[in-house]
């Protein structure tokens, strides 16, 4: 039993001692895989190999759901139906599910996103161009997209381009919007940008996109401006007052940034039906100009000020630049929410009624629109000031 015992803490002990020492194999891995070849070649003709083989220097992960994950990091172009990979360690093969067609000129893309045992990830993807006949098109569509309501590049977004007998060209854009879908026949396509939220490499309902026909040969770059997308007109939402003399109206959709919004396109009336003028409507773009424009001037006049009193001037403020310019799409960003300015005040506690008349959607629908609202009661004055002098308290002499 004694001797039981002692074993027993001696056997702790050292495991103890094997715990403090650093785990065997060297310093932990941080690096991601890297991609050693690809087979075909790219450029490669007469290829009649079944499947595109990418090789790595390590393992690739393929738990979690295994090869149906692996499958979403490749894009195989023109579809075949689904994409499928086949795992072999450090080798994964790619093919379409109905094979590779003859005389036919493919793009083979692995996406970012592959790890390793360890969890480092590929920063970046490489793309395959074969062909299993004897030459390649030469054709291509480039662009951008962008995500329209954020006014900003959208990565990651899916490309298709679709001929008049729905053959389907995939690309997916990189972390500037910027894409290229290749190689490509001559001939017309329906160009579409998607954000593919569910990942099954097509448009559903809720997702936003854009579309655009082209004809290739292309002699210039292509703009994709995603966004929702339905076939209903915008509608009054919301009347809000800012004050006696201005309105804020929403929509329940965004209104298309190209057209001109004037007066005529509301109607504000009483409840005996007497219309009441409108002197402008701002859209946030020219509310944001005008609040700028107000600033610059109380600037300005303040730093006259300044001189007249004979002050030292400091330098005017320096707008900083950018490291790195964004890019913006080529049109206003569309937008839901308008002011509306009065030429007389609006009375408290009374209803009105407002009419939207002619106004667009970014697909181009329209319909008008009306809706009522109350005006709120107006604001407590403020309370009056207390100028009557208190006595001072008497201080004690020393």
């Amino acid at each position: 039993m004694r001797r039981s015992l002692i074993a027993a803490v001696l056997a702790g002990g050292a495991l103890a001692c094997a715990a403090a020492t650093p785990p065997p194999g060297g310093p932990e891995d941080h690096a991601a895989p890297r991609l050693v070849r690809v087979t075909p070649d790219t450029n490669a003709v007469n290829v009649s190999a079944s499947n595109v083989s990418f090789y790595f220097d390590e393992t690739i992960n393929d738990r979690g759901s295994g090869a149906q994950e692996l499958a979403r990091r490749f894009l195989i172009s023109p579809a075949g139906g689904d994409v499928r990979v086949s795992w072999h360690r450090s080798r994964i093969d790619v093919r379409p599910r109905q094979g590779f067609r003859p005389n036919t000129a493919y793009s083979v893309t692995m996406l970012p996103g592959l790890s390793d045992l360890r969890g480092n990830s590929m920063r970046t993807g490489a793309t395959v161009v074969f062909s299993t006949g004897p030459t390649i098109p030469t054709g291509s569509i480039a662009g951008t997209v962008f995500d329209w309501l954020a006014e900003r590049p959208a990565a990651q977004a899916l490309i298709q381009a679709i001929t008049p007998d729905s053959v389907r060209y995939f690309a997916q854009s990189d972390s500037t919007g910027g894409f290229q879908v290749r190689p490509l026949p001559a001939g017309r396509y329906l160009v579409r940008a998607i954000v593919d939220a569910n990942g099954n490499r097509d448009l559903d309902r809720n997702e936003a996109f854009d579309s655009l026909t082209v004809v290739v040969p292309l002699t210039a770059p292509i703009e994709l401006r995603v966004a929702l997308r339905d076939t209903l007109p915008p509608r009054l939402l919301s009347i809000t007052t800012n004050d006696s003399l201005s309105l804020r109206v929403t929509f329940d959709r965004p209104l298309d940034p190209t057209q001109p919004i004037a007066p005529d396109n509301f109607r504000l009336l009483t409840a005996d039906s007497s219309v009441v003028p409108i002197a402008r409507v701002l859209t946030p773009s020219q509310e944001a100009e005008r609040t700028r424009a107000a600033q610059q001037a109380v600037a300005d006049s303040m730093r006259r000020a300044d001189s007249l009193a004979g002050k030292v001037l400091p330098p005017p403020p320096r707008t900083p630049t950018p490291s790195k310019t964004v890019r913006k799409p080529s049109l206003p960003t569309p937008f839901t929410a308008v002011v509306i300015e009065l030429t007389k005040p609006l009375k408290p506690l009374t209803p009105y009624r407002l009419q939207a008349r002619g106004l667009k959607s970014i697909t181009g629908r329209w319909k008008d629109s009306d809706r009522s609202f109350t005006t709120p009661k107006p604001p407590p004055p403020p309370a009056p000031r207390d100028t009557t002098s208190r006595p001072r308290p008497a201080t004690k002499k020393p």
